[in-house]
């Protein structure tokens, strides 16, 4: 994905009055998301980072005119980084109005974590963002963040699809993207670009939209992660097409 399509569709993003266009559409049975695109986890960490710096910082992935949304990278505390910032805080709390904060003890949840911002980020004038700690020592979720989380590879091995959390990053070079095991039929029924090709019959769509349900209930859900024994259940549907 390029800089200036990224930069396109921030633009996009910003003339629509919606607050819930980053939400994604999980009603009925109807097929999954228009854009969201289907890779094994080597073609997903082959994708480069295109510095867009939206999972650096609240600031930089909301609409304009809306409050602060609330991103699990805002509950990366120990304690605030400050060994890697001479001694100063690194990540910065912010309120809802996006006003620099003091950290509070309820910020270490991590169900709400707060809105935040990083010292380390600078701005450049093409639009691109640079981490002033890139070639040192990063907080740990910086470098795992989002397809080099540690359980990954077992769970998918184990038959698990994996969405990556970043539908409030809009510019995020890997954004709508589902991470799927390396036998799974979704990956034959995929377009050059990975998203689904247009004639799937409606049992393949049907299936394809009950897996991304899955796979977002997965990440958001409050009832947490969805056991591994569904995840072969929901897999034993793939046997129609194999």
């Amino acid at each position: 994905m390029t800089l200036n399509r990224t930069l396109r569709q921030l633009r996009n993003a910003r003339d629509r009055r919606d607050p819930e266009i980053y939400d994604y559409t999980l009603e009925g049975d109807e097929g999954p998301p228009e854009g969201v695109r289907y890779m094994t986890l080597a073609e997903a960490q082959s994708l480069e980072c295109n510095l867009c710096g939206q999972c650096c910082g609240s600031e930089e992935a909301d609409l304009v005119g809306y409050p602060l949304r609330q991103y699990t990278f805002g509950g990366i505390a120990p304690h605030q980084w400050r060994a890697l910032n001479g001694g100063q805080p690194l990540i910065i709390p912010l309120t809802t109005a996006g006003v620099a904060r003091t950290w509070r003890p309820a910020d270490a949840d991590d169900d709400r974590p707060p809105a935040f911002r990083c010292e380390a980020l600078s701005h450049h004038p093409d639009g691109t963002t640079r981490c002033g700690l890139w070639q040192s020592r990063r907080p740990p979720p910086c470098d795992a963040f989002p397809v080099k989380t540690n359980y990954y590879p077992r769970d998918l091995e184990r038959g698990a699809y994996i969405l990556l959390n970043t539908q409030y990053q809009r510019l995020c070079t890997w954004v709508d993207t589902l991470v799927c095991p390396e036998d799974s039929v979704i990956l034959k029924w995929r377009s050059k670009d990975g998203t689904l090709r247009r004639r799937l019959t409606d049992a393949q769509r049907t299936y394809a939209a009950r897996v991304f349900r899955e796979a977002y209930r997965d990440v958001f859900s409050k009832e947490g992660p969805l056991p591994m024994r569904e995840w072969r259940k929901v897999r034993v549907e793939e046997a129609a097409w194999r």
